[in-house]
């Protein structure tokens, strides 16, 4: 994916998200990871996150929360020290590629030719399966309720 149409903040969630799984033993970039980054700074869509009660270590728990259970419902518990950071900077899976391409849909669809950390995060809340929704759900956030707040932040 080209990134000639992220903004300098979106690019910054990217870059973010990369270390972020780094620092966690992820050998990819989820879009967790993308979701983790943009709850950080100080912009209007890190603060309609904090605001939903995401801030970064709200969002980490309730992704600890959610891997446990989804473990846990196959009959494997989660050692949380099992995990070491890989020196290699960690590619970008599958989830957070769709949620990048998903991105510039959003984009277009608002009547913006640039991508920002709001499209991003919006992109995201798309998803209806997956780790992210399942983490809402078990901060007992209300998705859509956080995408109409994100999106007047954008």
């Amino acid at each position: 994916m080209a990134f000639n149409r992220f903004t300098a903040d979106a690019r910054l969630v990217v870059q973010d998200a990369a270390e972020i799984a780094r620092e966690l033993g992820a050998p990819t970039v989820e879009a967790e990871h993308l979701l983790l980054a943009a709850t950080q700074g100080a912009g209007p869509v890190a603060l309609a996150l904090r605001d939903a009660g995401l801030d970064f270590d709200s969002l980490a728990a309730a992704l600890v929360t959610e891997a446990t259970r989804s473990l846990a419902a196959v009959g494997v518990t989660m050692d949380v020290h099992s995990f070491s950071p890989d020196v290699k900077p960690p590619k970008l899976a599958t989830s957070a590629k769709r949620a990048l391409e998903l991105s510039l849909r959003v984009a277009l669809e608002r009547g913006n030719k640039m991508l920002t950390r709001g499209h991003i995060v919006l992109a995201i809340l798309r998803a209806e399966r997956g780790t992210v929704p399942r983490a809402l759900e078990c901060a007992h956030v209300d998705r859509m309720a956080l995408r109409d707040a994100v999106a007047a932040a954008i």
